[in-house]
C-alpha cells in the first residue's frame, strides 16, 4: 500500500491512525458533520473498525471514498477530513468535514485546494468535482475560492435529513485539470 501525505502550508493531509479516533470524535458528531457523513461511525469502537477499512484502501483506489485527516501543522490535531472518490475514468468527487470550532479560518479551502493539486498534479485527474446543499453556503463558497465553476443546481435532489423534513436543492461545481494549471500558474 503507498503511503499518501499532502501538505499546505498549516496543514498535512495523511492517513488516519487510531491515536486519532478521540480527534475524529469531535468533528464526526457534531449534528452539521454527521448529516453529511452517515458513513462514519459516531461511537469508538466502531470508529477503530472505519480507521482500519480506510487504511486498507490503495490510495484514491477507484469506486471507493478514500478518506484522508486533516492534520493542523502547528498541534499535530486532527481537525477535520477530506475524501476523494475516484470514478475510474480521471474524474473524482471531493469533499470534506471540519470540526466546528476550527470553520471559517481558511483550513476547508487550503485542504481542498491542496487535495484537487494533487488529484490533478501527482495523479493525472482530468476532472475534480464537489457538491452539496444549496443551503451550505460555505461549501460551495469554498469551492470557488478554489477556481471550481458551478456546473448544475439540482432542484429538491438531496433528500430530507429527518422523516417528513424538506427536500434541498444541491449544487454542483468542478474544475478540468487545464483550468487548475492555468489558475495556478498566474
Amino acid at each position: 500500500m503507498p503511503d499518501i501525505m499532502i501538505t499546505s502550508d498549516r496543514l498535512i493531509l495523511r492517513r488516519f491512525t487510531h491515536d486519532d479516533i478521540p480527534d475524529i470524535l469531535d468533528v464526526v458528531t457534531d449534528p452539521s458533520v454527521a448529516r453529511e457523513t452517515p458513513e462514519i461511525p459516531h461511537d469508538e469502537e466502531k470508529l477503530v473498525g472505519y480507521v482500519d477499512g480506510q487504511n486498507a484502501l490503495a490510495a484514491f483506489e477507484t469506486k471507493k471514498c478514500f478518506d484522508l485527516a486533516i492534520e493542523r501543522r502547528s498541534d499535530g490535531r486532527v481537525i477535520g477530513l477530506v475524501s476523494l472518490v475516484n470514478d475510474g475514468h480521471r474524474q473524482a468527487e471531493i469533499g470534506w468535514a471540519l470540526g466546528i470550532d476550527h470553520r471559517r479560518q481558511g483550513y476547508a479551502t487550503e485542504a481542498a485546494s491542496a487535495l484537487v493539486a494533487s488529484a490533478i498534479e501527482r495523479h493525472d485527474f482530468h476532472r475534480v468535482s464537489a457538491s452539496t446543499t444549496f443551503d451550505n453556503d460555505p461549501s460551495w463558497r469554498v469551492m470557488e475560492r478554489i477556481g471550481m465553476r458551478k456546473e448544475a443546481h439540482l432542484r429538491q435532489a438531496a433528500p430530507p435529513a429527518k422523516a417528513g423534513g424538506p427536500w434541498h436543492d444541491r449544487v454542483i461545481y468542478a474544475i478540468l485539470a487545464e483550468e487548475w494549471r492555468t489558475r495556478s500558474s498566474d
